[in-house]
């Protein structure tokens, strides 16, 4: 009887442990045509980097293959003190800079790739569907007389403007605004996924 016990306090805390993490998960949403998207929780996806500029790849790829990147140019940690006055006075961070991400023939826009998708472009977005999709693209273009130039399946830079909510110590929601969209990431502050890290970022 009381190795019963044991066995159902230790499973009862393993499934506490396993809720606890798998509830805290990197969320996104996409902004186009003057709204913001639902927030949607990312599975099996890592981010690397620092609070000004980070990466974010799938887990199974290597950090080099990131589906998207931004960057923060000139930035300087604020103080406690600025820190403070901006969550009082709810006023968001506001900062120039870059981000990197993937477009492709079909999807020539990342407006289109949000239209498309409700997220941004993976690399395994280049299936057979995709192939026949693009042929069909194609085959339509010729019919009307139209010119093609394809662009291929290939990751563009663009300046961006980035907003950060205000916070208590370390930034937590990112809107970043670029090629006629938006793209929202919400850290929750949280630093692993079922026991793994998905975040790697220094101050």
């Amino acid at each position: 009887m009381g190795n019963w016990k044991f066995y159902l306090v230790t499973l009862s805390l393993l499934c506490v442990s396993n809720y606890a993490y798998s509830h805290f998960r990197l969320k996104q949403s996409v902004y186009y045509n003057d709204y913001w998207g639902n927030w949607k929780e990312m599975d099996d996806t890592r981010i690397q980097g620092n609070y000004d500029g980070f990466i974010i790849y799938e887990d199974h790829m290597h950090p080099s293959d990131y589906f998207f990147s931004f960057q923060i140019q000139g930035y300087v940690t604020p103080s406690k003190k600025d820190i403070k006055q901006h969550y009082k006075t709810n006023t968001w961070w506001v900062y120039d800079g870059y981000v990197e991400y993937y477009i492709c023939d079909l999807y020539p826009t990342v407006v289109d790739v949000f239209k498309a998708k409700g997220r941004l472009l993976k690399d395994w977005d280049i299936n057979k569907e995709y192939e026949n999709s693009l042929s069909a693209l194609k085959a339509s273009k010729m019919m009307k007389g139209q010119s093609y130039t394809p662009i291929g399946f290939k990751k563009v830079r663009k300046n961006a403007t980035i907003k950060i909510a205000p916070y208590k110590k370390v930034p937590q929601v990112y809107n970043i605004y670029f090629d006629g969209g938006g793209y929202a990431i919400d850290l929750n502050n949280t630093k692993f996924e079922n026991g793994r890290p998905i975040q790697i970022i220094k101050w």
